[in-house]
């Protein structure tokens, strides 16, 4: 402690009294003997400051503090080392703690998206120096007025980066565990090695008690928070702040921030400034002529009009397309939706309430390690679009779940996705969650969904013919139409509070959908009759609801969705061929003959089946046949290069195929098919930026015929390089159906690098609707690299999926090599964590 009135830093500072103590150190107002102006004067405690090495590290970190200008940070004045004690002078901040601030409740969104945004900048010149905060919490915001208005400050910056090892010793960072536990990010939570990421975690935790006055997760203790930081999910910030249930891109980016893979977060504080300058231009357009409150007053969330249940929102014609307030409604006792706050009208407006609980409860929320949004923050979503919304969920699947067994509910589950998923893609659907035997599927097209819900219902409609009553599917579908936020795992606004109150009177084995739905799709497709009504959402007015007219007898849309019969075998042969001579030489400089041949076979058996039912058509093969012979013909005798590349690619000899291209003359090189052979060549050789760079010179027609070989190739590459923004835009640049179908292939293989970049690529692009990835990540554990064991294994925990187990089991049980240290982990630690997390969930 030091004594008021003494000097210190060779008599340029007195001490005045106490302020504080932290766990770094004790903090005092002083002042600036020269100017006599108010000082902070932070001391290192004494047992840290006698650490080996301790007061040249103390010095690094503090010129590193001294060199932050910015009006969101408070500016080192002066430090040095007085006595036994090492100083560090900052400026005196008036004014009120945000902590203080908030004891009053949550700050209104136009209040606080300018603060946050002065944080954000000022966290943002912190990283620029290499500096990590590691404590960002409301205590160490001060909230001063300026000639501008309010303006935050970030106090009390780096100096938790003291007590770590330096990052060139041979000490590991790994088990220090720094901070405060409400604010901490998972890496923090674990001891695991922090960034920049880990502080976009903390300022997220921040804005969530700024914009709902309470914490994402309940606590209480320390050891508690350290828990739920590290693998729960936090309650989603529209449950939190109902207010906020139109500010979907703030909704969106605030749950981004909590993400427990770094890689998921916004990426810089940067780029955190500018989402948050968008979310407010997003509110300010929201409510025209809105301006914030005057300087220093306070304001609840609850009063502004903009949030508010009364907000005055312009209806589209259908008057059903957008909802005013989002405030809850009483729930139904008993009911399995009244998470949701949905109340079903009076018992003779509706349709009869099916049995058993809605399978949608956990629609809304995050599972630990969720992927809320692109990589990168360029795909960050701040402007809501009109979609159409579908939840379907199974009747009377809890109560089926508690009589069978693991193997009897895992099958049921296989069944259900293979009957359902397929139908999804075929109409375009994109599916954001799929939780047990609930999907939460959006389309562009309100036509789309209705007849999707109706395929689905004649799918399982003919599954249940042939299998006895205890193994039949019977499944609600409910669609309703709006303005929504959709990222990757999840659908914000109104529309989806609609929908689950559809869901909870639907009935099992039809197609449910509101009055926006029926107004906007095509009614020619699919006729439907008024089946009841629903409250809407926070009003006294009733919402139509409609269901599609079943077929007198038969499946219950009379199987119009049934499979279409498959393309006569003759006539895919007939085409293949076309399409060989069609193409020329440039089809044969293209593609190599194994690619050509690998399908024949298959054709061939197929054609041989198809000729035993029509003799008739022999002539008609025999001619096709004719034509396959000389396209293939053609290629065989076509000696290109590429082809010769191709063929020592396949022989192990990278360099010899590279040798042999470059031989081309300039004209031939800058040709396509060329430019992707020599692209293939150099990955194979390791040289990955040479290999980019020649791919992003193909001009836009050439890269719409990219071959699978040269994708084969950048899979492999994201999985090694995914923060690889280059590379990213490279993927991103290629025909997006093609990249994605390849990478579905792929990512469906047994583990290889490839099978993991495509993978990974396919979960960053928010393009795994239908894929299982439970299956993908398990196979993904056969990999020998570590940190893709490992990553797979934290996978495999967040996707919260009991399917795991026997994968991570496996793995778990596998002999460790041997270190200098002791038996090393290669994945086998995330193992055993993630089989924990399931046995605790499933048991």
């Amino acid at each position: 402690m030091l004594a008021n009135d003494s000097l210190v830093l060779d008599g340029r500072f007195r001490v005045l009294r106490p302020l504080g103590s932290g766990g770094m150190g004790e903090v005092y107002l002083g002042e600036q003997v020269s100017l006599g102006r108010k000082v902070a004067i932070k001391v290192l405690h004494h047992d840290l400051h006698a650490q080996a090495g301790m007061a040249e590290r103390f010095k690094r970190e503090a010129r590193l503090l001294s060199a932050v200008e910015h009006p969101a940070v408070v500016r080192i004045v002066d430090f040095g080392e007085s006595g036994d004690a090492a100083c560090l002078v900052m400026e005196f901040v008036e004014g009120t703690s945000l902590h203080d601030m908030l004891n009053a409740g949550p700050l209104a969104p136009m209040r606080a998206l300018p603060l946050l945004q002065q944080l954000a900048e000022g966290l943002a010149a912190i990283h620029d120096k290499g500096i990590i905060h590691r404590d960002l919490k409301p205590e160490n915001v001060f909230v001063s007025q300026g000639g501008r208005g309010e303006q935050a400050r970030l106090l009390d910056f780096g100096i938790a980066r003291l007590v770590e090892p330096d990052a060139a010793s041979n000490l590991s960072q790994i088990g220090v565990v720094l901070g405060t536990p409400e604010y901490l990010s998972p890496e923090q939570a674990v001891g695991a090695r922090v960034d920049t990421r880990s502080d976009l975690y903390s300022f997220g935790v921040l804005c969530y008690r700024v914009l709902s006055g309470r914490l994402p997760f309940d606590g209480p203790a320390p050891r508690h928070y350290l828990a739920q930081h590290a693998s729960a999910a936090p309650l989603p910030l529209d449950r939190a702040a109902p207010g906020l249930s139109r500010a979907v891109g703030l909704l969106a980016l605030v749950m981004r921030l909590l993400e427990k893979d770094p890689s998921r977060r916004v990426q810089s504080a940067h780029e955190l400034a500018d989402a948050l300058t968008a979310a407010h231009q997003a509110l300010l357009s929201l409510s025209p002529g809105t301006s914030p409150p005057p300087s220093g007053s306070h304001t609840p969330a609850s009063s502004t009009s903009l949030f508010g249940a009364g907000a005055a929102v312009p209806s589209p014609p259908s008057g059903t397309a957008m909802f005013g307030g989002a405030g809850a409604m009483p729930a139904t006792p008993g009911s399995g939706t009244a998470v949701f706050g949905a109340t079903p009208a009076p018992a003779a407006s509706q349709p009869p309430a099916p049995s058993g609980r809605s399978g949608t409860a956990a629609f809304g929320t995050r599972p630990s390690g969720s992927t809320a949004a692109v990589t990168g923050g360029s795909a960050l979503a701040t402007k809501p679009q009109n979609l159409t919304v579908m939840l379907t969920d199974l009747q009377g699947f809890t109560e089926r779940t508690s009589r069978q067994t693991h193997e009897e509910n895992a099958r049921m589950l296989e069944t259900h996705d293979r009957l359902l998923l397929p139908l999804v893609r075929e109409h375009d659907g994109r599916l954001i969650q799929k939780r047990g035997d609930a999907l939460l599927v959006v389309f562009r097209s309100p036509t789309a969904s209705v007849l999707c819900g109706m395929a689905m219902q004649d799918a399982l409609w003919r599954h249940n013919q042939a299998v006895p009553a205890e193994q039949q599917l019977h499944v609600r579908v409910c669609i309703h139409a709006g303005e929504v936020l959709v990222t990757q795992d999840s659908v914000m606004g109104e529309p989806m509070e609609v929908v689950k109150a559809v869901e909870h009177v639907a009935s099992a084995g039809e197609v449910t959908f509101t009055e926006a739905v029926n107004l906007a799709r095509n009614r020619v497709e699919a006729p439907a009759d008024p089946c009841g009504t629903i409250p809407l959402p926070g009003r006294e007015e009733q919402l139509l609801l409609y269901r599609c007219v079943r077929a007198a007898e038969g499946a219950p849309f009379g199987d119009r969705f049934a499979s279409k019969p498959r393309p006569s075998p003759l006539l895919a042969l007939r085409e293949t061929a076309l399409a060989v001579l069609s193409t020329g030489v440039a089809r044969a400089r293209e593609v190599p003959l194994r690619e050509l041949l690998r399908t024949l076979p298959a054709r061939l058996r197929a054609l041989a089946i198809h000729l035993r039912h029509q003799p008739r058509q022999l002539g008609a093969v025999a001619g096709a046949a004719v034509l396959l012979v000389g396209g293939i013909a053609w290629v065989v005798h076509s000696r290109d290069a590429v082809v010769q590349s191709r063929a020592l690619l396949a022989e192990g000899k990278p360099a010899e195929a590279l040798k042999r291209l470059n031989a081309l003359s300039e004209p031939e090189k800058s040709s396509p098919p060329v430019k992707q052979a020599r692209a293939a060549a150099l990955h194979a050789l390791g040289k990955h930026d040479p290999e980019h760079d020649l791919l992003a010179t193909l001009g836009e027609a050439d890269r719409a015929n990219v071959r699978d070989w040269v994708l084969d190739g950048l899979a492999e590459d994201f999985g090694d390089a995914e923060s690889d923004r280059g590379l990213r835009r490279l993927l991103d640049s290629l025909p997006e159906k093609q990249v994605h179908a390849r990478f579905e292939d792929l990512a469906t293989e047994k583990y290889s690098a490839r099978q993991w970049g495509a993978l990974r690529y396919l979960e960053a692009t928010q393009h795994t609707e239908g894929l299982n990835l439970v299956k993908m990540y398990s196979a993904s554990l056969e990999s020998r690299d570590c940190g893709v064991r490992a990553r797979a294994a934290r996978r495999l925990a967040a996707l919260g999926d009991a399917d795991a187990i026997p994968a991570l089991t496996r793995l778990s049980e596998q002999p460790r090599d041997k270190g200098l240290l002791g038996l090393k982990s290669c994945g086998h630690d995330e193992a055993e964590d993630a089989l924990r997390q399931l046995r605790k969930k499933s048991g």
